[in-house]
């Protein structure tokens, strides 16, 4: 049996143990915590090296480390965002002019909407298939027949500022694969500080960006020809540059053979018909004769009845095969009986049968199609600028005719008491003592009342650059060839390209007197046969 001092000396030694041992699990835990701390700061600092980050956290405090150069990143594709036509045409002058351009926009952008960004480089790349390009402008007359014509463009573009480059992608594919990979590199890039995106009329660009959904701090859409409506998904800013690139995609039609005629005539060589023809001495009749279009001493009538003979030969030898020639060397020439409804002649009429909706030339002597005009027009306006056309001729956003309903509102409203137009379209009214009506409108009343003063001409026509005008500068009512009843439009304006070719900067202070057009339709509201028409 054990002693009481014995007992106590192990009670002791007991106490002893428990208190060393809950000494050294303390000290292990704070070990331990150390340890792990150590090994956060640790890969911290690995990936601030790596240039994963502007910044670490190291124990408590935030070491901040400032990229080194930040530059902003204008990412393009050549193949679908194309300079504007004056640009183009005027070749190294245009490129280098365009480089400017864009410059200027792009700092302004960043002034206005990335203040804090103000100060970085900005570097330009454009990629693109240069060859196939260059064909689809020389479709379009902006250069010329070459195979690489926009070449001189795209070098003086790259020359004219230090970090702008246009480069040739080889083929479409090309294209994509360097602004992907490009794309790719600055995203990671800790130096870049954002990218404007410039390749949003691809659906095939939408995957690679679907991981910066919202990252607004980083990457901006640019609007352009043909922009893609997915791309709104990803919840980024997006902003335009309409004085630079087109507004409106190339013409994809085959090329014609007009070029190639134009070619033969422009070294010298006639072009002659293939095939055989009926009567192949009168070939040289048939090109001694081509002035006979432009003279204008053809008049059907009475005495015309002998210019063709019997089985479609005319007396002067010339066969159906020349009348048909002479035809198509002049699409311009128009049978003016046909238009009327009455031709004799028929399928045998030296002149062109053209339908009705196939209107008037234009000022470079070609057709406009009527038939569905309202969907050629802009639909939707851009913010201080006015759309145009190639013959830099003001366009009109498209306004959709107005309900049954509303038209009963408006002209209830319009008998009332005629309302300003001054007050209600364009926000204030200078007129002393108005006698037109601003009591509030109802919002079926103000549309009738946009759409019925569009349908007035504006005084300055096609010239206008007013921001704050609310006339027609052109004729928006599909097949109207001026004959429609009511319309008011001159008939210049039934042969205005609509398809939208750039756009200019609108004139703020540029202010139309609207007291010098006569009350009614476009001053103050639609008289009574106007309305009655809808």
């Amino acid at each position: 049996m054990l002693g009481d001092g014995k007992l106590n000396s192990l009670d002791t030694r007991l106490e002893q143990f428990k208190l060393n041992n809950t000494t050294g699990q303390n000290e292990l835990q704070s070990v331990l915590r150390d340890y792990a701390q150590l090994i956060e700061d640790y890969k911290a600092l690995k990936r601030s090296i790596g240039g994963k980050g502007n910044g670490v956290t190291i124990g408590h405090t935030e070491v901040s480390e400032k990229p080194r150069n930040p530059y902003l990143l204008v990412l393009i594709d050549g193949n679908g965002y194309i300079f504007n036509d004056e640009l183009v045409r005027d070749k190294e002058e245009g490129g280098m002019r365009a480089a400017r351009m864009l410059n200027d926009a792009v700092e302004k952008y960043l002034r206005e909407s990335l203040p804090q960004l103000k100060d970085n480089r900005v570097i330009v790349r454009i990629y693109a298939d240069l060859t196939n390009l260059s064909k689809q402008l020389a479709k379009s007359k902006l250069t010329g027949l070459e195979k690489r014509s926009l070449a001189p463009f795209a070098a003086a573009f790259t020359r004219a500022i230090n970090l702008f480059d246009f480069v040739d992608a080889l083929d479409e594919e090309g294209t994509k694969f360097k602004l992907r990979e490009t794309f790719k590199l600055a995203v990671e890039d800790s130096s870049c500080s954002h990218i404007l995106y410039a390749a949003c009329h691809d659906s095939g660009y939408l995957s690679q960006l679907l991981p910066y959904t919202g990252h607004r701090d980083k990457v901006t859409l640019v609007q352009g020809a043909g922009f893609n409506s997915g791309f709104h998904q990803f919840s980024l800013n997006v902003t335009q540059f309409p004085t630079i690139f087109r507004w409106s995609e190339l013409s994809a039609a085959p090329p014609t053979k007009t070029l190639a005629v134009q070619t033969s005539e422009r070294n010298g060589t006639p072009t002659k018909p293939k095939g055989p023809l009926k009567n192949a001495q009168n070939y040289n009749t048939i090109q001694n004769e081509n002035s006979w279009r432009n003279n204008g001493d053809i008049n059907f009538g009475a005495d015309n009845t002998s210019h063709l003979g019997c089985n479609g030969f005319s007396e002067d030898g010339a066969d159906e095969w020349s009348i048909k020639t002479k035809t198509k060397t002049k699409p311009e020439a128009l049978c003016k009986y046909f238009q009327k409804g009455f031709c004799r002649f028929g399928n045998k009429c030296k002149f062109q049968h053209v339908p009705n909706n196939i209107l008037n030339p234009d000022a470079n002597g070609s057709t406009v199609d009527r038939s569905n005009i309202s969907s050629v027009l802009p639909t939707h306006p851009v913010p201080g600028f006015i759309p145009l056309n190639k013959d830099h001729h003001r366009l009109d956003i498209y306004i959709p005719p107005p309900t049954p309903e509303a038209w009963i509102i408006y002209n209830a409203r319009f008998h009332r008491q005629k309302p300003c137009n001054d007050h209600y379209l364009q926000g204030v009214c200078t007129k002393f003592n108005c006698p037109y009506d601003h009591t509030p409108l109802e919002p079926q009343a103000r549309y009738c009342l946009e759409y019925v003063v569009k349908c007035s001409p504006c005084p300055r026509r096609g010239a206008c650059r007013s921001s704050d005008c609310f006339y027609g500068h052109l004729c928006q009512k599909n097949d109207c060839m001026g004959q429609m009843k009511g319309c008011r439009m001159k008939g210049e304006q039934h042969s205005v390209d609509p398809v939208l070719a750039s756009m200019v900067p609108a004139d703020e202070d540029d202010m139309i007197q609207h007291d010098d057009l006569s009350a009614g339709i476009g001053a103050h509201g639609p008289p009574g046969e106007m309305v009655a028409m809808w």
